[in-house]
């Protein structure tokens, strides 16, 4: 584990999956990041590579050979090497390796960077294609929010607000709620309620084919969440339907399988590619406004 701050922000990272454990705000003494339960989510963030979300039967092909492997990826059970530490930053890296290439037959390097300056947490992944041939990944963000509650359930007086109208498309969801059953119109608006209706609604509301800049979270009790999410091409938004003080904002470059989905890994929806010796990199930052 690793802690990083500021003068306003400690931040604890965990190496397992390079995620983070604690997100405090010291001037408010506040926790603002969801502490997990059992009963709801008992996760608090993930780093989300090479795969988004379920795939389909949980396997997939490369030129025809099958792969086999869990929602999110590789990170999640994978301890990250600390390869840089300071006082307000922190570096892991995950390289490929014999055992990675039975579930993904491709050589990578991921570095994830967790920086602290003053009021702002910032988030970057780095992937580099170290193998000979094209690559083909997925890439995503998972923090978990904290939200206040009325009385144990209810969220609605927490919403997340949008600095202009968005027109987006969303990926709805088949009826269990894992595979993508189809791309369509949802309104337009530029304020979602963070309640339960809305989780029992969507399951996962994932949003497409919008300029997505920044958002703000504001919670029950006033305090404000600056979200600088620098353009992903979807953003999604999780929570456990009935239970839990949570909502997870979550970057996305890829998509979970489709309800007929395509197994040959280059042909997924929204899947990224990176020739030999390339390098993808992205970040988001998740800022305190005082």
């Amino acid at each position: 584990m690793s802690i990083i701050k500021s003068n306003s922000l400690k931040v604890e990272v965990n190496e397992l999956g390079s995620t983070l454990e604690s997100f405090y705000d010291l001037e408010g003494n506040t926790e603002l990041l969801w502490q997990g339960s059992e009963d709801s989510w008992s996760g608090k963030d993930v780093t989300i590579f090479p795969f988004v979300g379920r795939l389909k039967d949980g396997f997939y092909t490369v030129e025809g050979k099958k792969y086999s492997m869990s929602a999110h990826g590789l990170c999640c059970q994978h301890k990250f090497a600390i390869e840089d530490r300071e006082e307000n930053r922190v570096s892991h890296r995950f390289v490929w390796s014999q055992e990675t290439l039975k579930s993904y037959p491709y050589k990578f390097d991921l570095t994830v960077l967790h920086e602290v300056l003053g009021d702002k947490y910032i988030k970057t992944m780095r992937v580099k294609n170290l193998g000979e041939s094209q690559m083909y990944f997925m890439l995503g963000g998972h923090p978990a929010i904290s939200l206040t509650s009325k009385d144990g359930c209810d969220t609605s007086d927490n919403y997340i607000e949008f600095p202009k109208t968005l027109h987006p498309k969303n990926y709805y969801l088949d009826k269990e709620g894992k595979f993508i059953d189809r791309l369509d119109e949802i309104g337009e608006f530029d304020k979602i309620y963070c309640d339960k209706a809305l989780m029992k609604k969507y399951a996962t509301l994932i949003l497409a084919q919008e300029n997505f800049q920044s958002l703000n979270l504001v919670r029950g009790d006033g305090k404000t969440l600056e979200f600088t999410l620098n353009n992903p091409p979807v953003l999604a938004f999780w929570s456990h339907p009935e239970k839990g003080e949570y909502i997870c904002m979550e970057p996305w470059y890829g998509l979970p399988d489709e309800v007929e989905t395509k197994r040959e890994l280059k042909d997924k929806e929204r899947i990224n590619s990176l020739a030999a010796g390339e390098v993808f990199e992205y970040s988001f930052a998740i800022e305190i406004k005082r």
